[in-house]
C-alpha cells in the first residue's frame, strides 16, 4: 500500500513539474510574440535570422514640448536603420539631418534628465559617426525594460538598403 501511494505521489508530482513548465514555455514564448515553434532540423544562427515585420517611415516633425519618453522612443526608432537586432518594434524614423537638429533644439530647450547622452548621440550622429548607435539602441532599449530585439552590432551597407527598402 505503501508503494502505490509514494508511486502516485511521484507521478503525480512529475506531471505537475511537466504541466508547469509547459505553461512556462508557452507564457514566454506568446512575450515574444511568437507562435511556439517545433524543433527543426535546420536552426539558423541569430545573425542571419531576419524579422518579416514590415514598419512604417514616420517623416512628421517632432513635438517641442514631448516628454523624455517619447524623445528615447524617437532616438531609438532612428537607430534601427542603423543596428541588427532580430525583432524591431515602432515606426521608422530616419537618421536625417533635419531629425537630428529637431531633436537637438528640443533637448537644448527642455529639461530632460539625461541630457547630455542624448546630446552626445546626436552630435555624433550630426558628424556621420553612427558608431555608438547599438550602444543607444541597447541602453534606451534596457531603460524601457526591454527582453526581445537586444542590438547585436551595425548593419553592413547592403542590410542597411534592404531595411530601408523593405520598410518604404
Amino acid at each position: 500500500m505503501k508503494q502505490i501511494l509514494a508511486t502516485t505521489i511521484i507521478s503525480f508530482g512529475v506531471i505537475a513539474l511537466l504541466a508547469v513548465g509547459g505553461y512556462w514555455f508557452i507564457q514566454r514564448e506568446a512575450a515574444k510574440g511568437e507562435e511556439p515553434q517545433a524543433a527543426s532540423a535546420e536552426v539558423q544562427a541569430p545573425e542571419v535570422q531576419q524579422t518579416e515585420q514590415t514598419l512604417e517611415i514616420v517623416d512628421t516633425p517632432f513635438s517641442i514640448d514631448m516628454d523624455e519618453k517619447k524623445l528615447q522612443d524617437h532616438l531609438h526608432e532612428m537607430s534601427h536603420s542603423k543596428v541588427y537586432a532580430a525583432d524591431k518594434w515602432g515606426q521608422v524614423r530616419l537618421i536625417t539631418p533635419t531629425n537630428i537638429s529637431e531633436l537637438q533644439a528640443i533637448v537644448e530647450a527642455g529639461d530632460f534628465e539625461r541630457e547630455s547622452f542624448y546630446l552626445s548621440t546626436l552630435e555624433a550622429w550630426q558628424k556621420g559617426d553612427f558608431s555608438n548607435a547599438v550602444e543607444v539602441h541597447n541602453t534606451i532599449w534596457s531603460w524601457h525594460g526591454g527582453t526581445v530585439g537586444k542590438a547585436t552590432r551595425l548593419m553592413t551597407p547592403e542590410e542597411e538598403k534592404t531595411y530601408l527598402q523593405r520598410n518604404s
